[in-house]
């Protein structure tokens, strides 16, 4: 089944992106378009631009970009289909799917989240029914996993076979490459291929939305020689650094009281939410990622980090501690007794004891100053000065100035220091964080605003005169009349680079298709470098050049309209003919063929005769 093409263009069209993304991101009017702080990555400067009238957004930070679906898949980390569907619903239209192949945009990642679910559900059957798995039945039962839990987070069971789930996935006919692809066999050097998990515990790992998108595996019994958890690589449909695990379980927990609990492994996480923690989320054993807290701060700004009592645990918190609070969170810090985990801790000590221990976590600060003490850094004044300005350079990453001042005061008594030398250190490391932001930071001049200085990294800009790219900008403007006049006088002759030449193919075949608009283009764009210069090409609010209205030839004329859609093309058309003439003139002069400078002579007069015609063509067309 499918959703038919129609029907998707008739959602895009029908949707304002702009709506769809103010449900999550606060968006506020600049020029034509929208700006607001990028959900995708961490930033304090606006660099998030929504257009309506294009239905496309793009951030000039970090590069995220494209359609209302696109927004909606990475952000909540679901299918197009999914989004597609969500918008319908939304708008209220009723979706008639069809029999017969999806479009290769649609198929591909349905049949990645499709071989998912029947390995979640293969290793399920295997762990309940199968007497391979008695003992990773005794494992779970000696961990204290409960059956009904056991169900709720689909845990199965991967037998010590090298071919059971292949075998399960030829009978089914499953694509078998796919199926490598997702991690969940493999290839010996035999070129034969073998169940990649074996003997293992299998934990799913769903998105936000409930899909299963990956896979990890631990073994029953601790070994030297095999790693402990073996996990899903990278794929279409799994990012570790924008995957929480438990999130699907826990999300409307952490809404409802508005706080989250990090903490490290899977059975950790599986503990507490039996023992009837719920709001938990755990990174995975993995080091925590800007994503991953981005992800988390659509749910609360609320947490409590748990991490182990050793080294490497304390050095994830205090890296996880920086993350968070790039992100505004409010941090709280658990210790937990020496030897202990969250999952050894419930099983103790059970609900009561836990929740006692998040009431008295302690702030990042008070942790910090902990764990810095405890390593004996504050009985060297040399050293105690280095450690007191890592504290303060902590206390940089927090926005809220009331905070931040709150936190001075702290410090200045715990350490008996003035409050104004605290403020000293602290406007250093601002002022320094704040220079190294603004050098990555795209500035445009008021004075002269310019293409933004990032196009320049794409080579085949370089190549791209000033017309040119105002051309390839109006054929992305979605405005049918002006493409109508851009394709009846410039064919793709007119342009030399094979870049632009495609660019321009892609609006002859939409045109042609009755389908114009910026979102359905762009989406039709393959190379990710183009599909950049297109977004930050059609979203800059500034003149291609700040000398762009000096040449006019009819004076002031408004940018985007038919007449300056016009104008643009004779500019376009005569800029190659004075190229031309140029290099025909070089040519005459550095050539002894006098037959061949006749013949060039003749054919500049001809050229600038040509220029003069449609100088007059577009004086009477205005």
């Amino acid at each position: 089944m499918r959703i038919p093409e129609d029907k998707i263009e008739e959602i895009r069209s029908s949707v304002d992106i702009v709506d769809i993304i103010s449900g999550y991101v606060h968006l506020r009017k600049r020029g034509k378009n929208f700006v607001g702080l990028c959900p995708f990555h961490q930033e304090k400067t606006p660099s998030f631009i929504v257009s309506s009238d294009k239905q496309i957004y793009h951030c000039f930070g970090c590069g995220a970009g494209g359609n209302v679906f696109k927004f909606l898949m990475e952000y909540k980390n679901i299918s197009f289909i999914e989004a597609v569907e969500e918008i319908a619903n939304h708008l209220g239209i009723k979706i008639q799917y069809v029999k017969g192949e999806v479009s290769e945009y649609q198929s591909e990642l349905e049949e990645l989240y499709e071989i998912n679910v029947f390995a979640a559900r293969f290793f399920v059957d295997v762990l309940q029914k199968s007497h391979e798995a008695e003992d990773a039945r005794q494992y779970l039962k000696k961990r204290n996993i409960k059956q009904q839990t056991q169900r709720i987070f689909g845990i199965g069971y991967a037998p010590s076979g090298w071919y059971n789930f292949l075998r399960a996935a030829e009978e089914n006919k499953i694509n078998l490459q796919k199926a490598k692809l997702l991690g969940l066999i493999d290839i010996n050097e035999k070129g034969e291929y073998y169940d990649k998990f074996r003997d293992r515990i299998i934990f799913p790992i769903f998105s936000p939305n409930g899909r299963v998108i990956a896979f990890g595996g631990r073994i029953l019994h601790d070994s030297n020689t095999t790693a402990k958890y073996l996990n899903s690589p990278e794929s279409p449909i799994y990012s570790k650094r924008k995957s929480l695990f438990g999130l699907f379980h826990a999300k409307e927990e952490i809404r409802k009281l508005d706080r989250a609990i990090l903490v490290e492994g899977y059975l950790d996480l599986i503990s507490l939410y039996q023992a009837g923690i719920k709001n938990v989320v755990a990174s995975s054993g993995t080091s925590l990622t800007e994503e991953q807290v981005q992800l988390l701060s659509r749910f609360t700004k609320n947490i409590v980090v748990i991490f182990d009592a050793d080294p490497a645990g304390q050095k994830a918190s205090i890296r996880s501690i920086e993350l968070l609070l790039k992100q505004d969170f409010d941090i709280k810090v658990v210790s937990l007794p020496e030897n202990e985990d969250p999952d050894s801790f419930v099983n103790k000590f059970g609900k009561e004891k836990f929740e006692e221990l998040i009431s008295s976590a302690k702030n990042f600060l008070e942790y910090q100053t902990s764990q810095f003490e405890a390593e004996g850094k504050f009985e060297d004044p040399v050293k105690a000065a280095e450690t007191i300005r890592e504290l303060v350079k902590t206390l940089a990453l927090v926005n809220d100035e009331l905070k931040r001042s709150l936190y001075i005061k702290s410090i200045s008594k715990k350490f008996n220091l003035r409050e104004k030398l605290i403020e000293t250190e602290l406007n250093n490391f601002l002022n320094s964080y704040q220079q190294k932001n603004n050098l990555s930071t795209i500035q445009t001049s008021k004075k002269a605003p310019k293409l933004i200085e990032s196009l320049t990294s794409i080579d085949f800009v370089k190549e791209i005169n000033l017309h040119e790219k105002e051309l390839i900008r109006l054929l992305y403007s979605g405005n049918e009349e002006i493409v109508e006049l851009i394709l009846e006088n410039i064919s793709t002759e007119n342009f030399s680079n094979p870049k632009t030449k495609l660019l321009v193919e892609i609006v002859i075949q939409g045109f042609n298709d009755k389908k114009i608009s910026p979102a359905y283009l762009i989406e039709k764009i393959n190379e990710p470098q183009l599909k950049d210069f297109i977004y930050k090409l059609t979203l800059d609010d500034n003149p291609i050049s700040y000398k762009w209205n000096e040449y006019s030839l009819n004076g002031k004329i408004e940018r985007d309209t038919i007449d300056y859609a016009r104008e643009t093309v004779i500019k376009f058309l005569v800029h190659q003919i004075e190229e031309q003439i140029r290099i025909n003139n070089e040519i005459i002069g550095n050539t002894k063929d006098e037959h061949l400078q006749i013949e060039l002579l003749q054919k500049n007069k001809e050229l600038l005769e040509e220029k003069k015609l449609l100088l007059k063509k577009f004086t009477k067309s205005v």
